[in-house]
């Protein structure tokens, strides 16, 4: 009935089995797309509900899976789905948006400390044995951080930001205003929010809508001290405006998590150019994954059972 075809540890698999029964539950892997139908396992071909990776929901996963009727993405992207045939299929899906903010927003406070005291340059001259004092040594202390996509996570670094007397505005779809925030905006005006902000996090998913977000026109709205950080997907920043936004000196720098491509290329620009600092998609990362993993799909399962609204249910219209 249950299908997990992602990689959880023993204990996770244990609390899984308890909860849901032996009966129920099968663990496996998920196999590619242009393996036969028969080699796959039987246990995912009946299953009703999949437990798996949103990258890998294909339409071909969904064609093959007659009995499928819910989608647990255990990752909150979910971008390359094909909404459309869920529609059709009238199978639900759900992400795991919300469990990541604990590490994403020490990522992200540990990223702007980076900057203000300038240890990403420490670090480097380290390396070289060079004393050298000649980076702006700064304070988070009364700097403005902007939060594009005010969401779950967003919330999680406006607390984490405020114990460093960091002034937090946001921005977001609807603007109602939100604990740990001094002010909120409607994503119309996105532009007069970045015009205010010392560091720029970006945390929206990705829709067609999102899709290069902050582009040429938000740099140029951007002070020229600004760092922008991005920890929502790559294509939301438009990679090439930043490129040329760093360079041109209209940001002051780029601290880097998510990619339109990934890895980065060895050859791509990003990797040597003044001001960036880069990080292999870790941001969401932790050894506390599979348990709060666990404790969300638990938790969705219960309100799947009584046929009520599953709490992370993604919009199939709005994509998040």
């Amino acid at each position: 009935m249950i299908y997990v075809g992602t990689p959880l540890g023993e204990r996770a698999q244990n609390e899984l089995t308890q909860a849901l029964g032996a009966e129920r539950v099968t663990f496996g892997a998920m196999p590619r797309d242009d393996e036969p139908l028969e080699s796959w396992p039987s246990a995912l071909r009946e299953c009703e509900v999949l437990v798996t990776w949103g990258s890998r929901v294909t339409p071909t996963l969904i064609q093959r899976l007659a009995n499928l009727r819910w989608i647990h993405s255990v990752s909150a992207g979910v971008d390359t789905v094909p909404f459309r045939l869920l529609r059709e299929r009238h199978i639900s899906l759900s992400n795991s948006r919300g469990m990541h903010g604990r590490p994403m927003a020490e990522q992200i406070l540990g990223t702007m400390i980076a900057y203000s005291r300038g240890l990403y340059v420490f670090w480097q001259n380290q390396r070289e044995q060079r004393w050298e004092r000649g980076y702006p040594v700064d304070e988070l202390t009364g700097k403005t951080l902007c939060i594009v996509g005010a969401g779950s996570i967003g919330q999680e670094v406006a607390r984490k930001a405020r114990a460093f007397d960091m002034r937090v505005i946001g921005v977001r779809t609807r603007p109602e205003m939100k604990p740990d925030f001094d002010a909120m905006y409607a994503m119309d005006d996105l532009n007069q929010a970045l015009a205010e902000a010392d560091f720029v996090v970006v945390l929206t998913p990705l829709t067609p809508k999102t899709h290069h977000l902050i582009g040429s026109p938000q740099f140029a709205s951007m002070k020229p001290t600004a760092i922008l950080l991005n920890y929502a997907r790559g294509p939301v920043v438009d990679e090439a405006a930043l490129i040329e936004a760093l360079k041109a000196r209209r940001i002051r720098g780029a601290g880097l998590d998510v990619f339109d491509r990934e890895p980065l290329p060895p050859d791509h620009p990003l990797w040597t150019l003044d001001g960036v600092l880069i990080t292999p998609h870790t941001g969401g990362w932790s050894p506390h994954h599979d348990e709060r993993e666990v404790a969300l799909f638990l938790a969705n399962w219960s309100a799947y059972q009584r046929g009520e609204p599953l709490p992370n249910a993604v919009d199939l219209d709005r994509q998040y």
